[in-house]
């Protein structure tokens, strides 16, 4: 009878503990290598598996706003926002950490228990001494070239659909010029969610909890996406492992602006760029199942 005991025993320690659930999570990203060859140097598409612990890892939604100056970016805001949603509560539900991140909104959340949670964190002992400040090109980026232009502000909406949602934001009482008052309400914030817009309250979170893989999504990526405090150079830079969502994302970009494409395929040359200079990318089907996600309008 004993020796019955023992061999059960045996094979129940040999079971995975099934109570516990998966602590890793694999998701294929993509990123792009140099070939050089003597009639011209190209980039291709490289893809690798790479291990997510669900406990260490952590996602930031960057400026998802509940308006814009921008008619067209408030269009696909809200196109786009019922599946980040989805994908944020699967990454919830699975252990990550879900960061909030619309900038100059904090006074929205003054009394929510995530704003408690980043202003309490301790302060890192690692913190990095630019982790505050915006950042815009890292080291790796000079060995290319920036692939849009932007310099008008990236607005692709007609003259006609701008002059309509001025008035409407100045009806609302918003400054058309910036009138993000919070995050786009279709987007969950749990009470176990943190909410930042500090490079170094959302560093703090991230060491305090041991946080060094992170998945970055929301808009625009071509300005705060990559340029934030807590935007993909900074955290690439100083040495988390993170990765862009690319197809829970857009860009302020204009046709009319060089190199003349239309807006999304300069959302496409901003990811090649990423990919090349600054980190991997990942797609939401790999989170929630189905097809990547596409914006309606893109004739790509």
């Amino acid at each position: 009878m004993r020796r019955y005991s023992v061999l059960l025993l045996v094979v129940l320690m040999a079971l995975p503990l099934a109570e516990a659930g998966p602590t890793l999570f694999l998701v294929k990203v993509r990123t792009r290598a140099l070939v050089k060859s003597d009639k011209a140097d190209t980039y291709i598409q490289q893809f690798a598996d790479r291990g997510l612990p669900l406990k260490h890892t952590a996602v930031i939604v960057c400026d998802m706003w509940d308006t814009h100056h921008s008619y067209n970016a408030v269009q696909r805001v809200v196109e786009m926002a019922p599946r980040m949603n989805e994908v944020l509560e699967k990454c919830r539900s699975m252990g990550m950490t879900i960061i909030h991140a619309p900038s100059s909104c904090m006074a929205a959340y003054k009394d929510h228990p995530g704003r408690k949670l980043a202003k309490e964190a301790p302060t890192a002992k690692n913190l990095p001494k630019d982790i505050g400040a915006w950042c815009h090109m890292i080291p790796a980026e000079e060995k290319g070239k920036y692939p849009i232009g932007q310099k008008d502000g990236g607005c692709d909406s007609s003259a006609a659909d701008q002059e309509k949602h001025k008035a409407a934001l100045i009806k609302m009482g918003r400054n058309p010029g910036g009138p993000w008052k919070s995050q786009y309400a279709v987007l969950k914030i749990h009470d176990i969610d943190v909410i930042s817009d500090s490079g170094v309250e959302i560093w703090n979170v991230m060491e305090d909890r041991k946080i060094n893989n992170v998945i970055v999504l929301g808009v625009h990526t071509n300005m705060c996406v990559l340029g934030r405090p807590f935007g993909l150079r900074q955290l690439a830079k100083n040495g988390k492992n993170v990765v862009l969502m690319r197809d829970m994302t857009d860009t302020m970009y204009n046709p009319k602006s060089w190199p003349y494409v239309n807006h999304y395929k300069g959302t496409e040359l901003i990811i090649e760029h990423i990919e090349k200079f600054v980190c991997p990318t990942i797609t939401s089907d790999q989170i929630i199942g189905g097809k990547t996600f596409k914006f309606k309008a893109d004739p790509n």
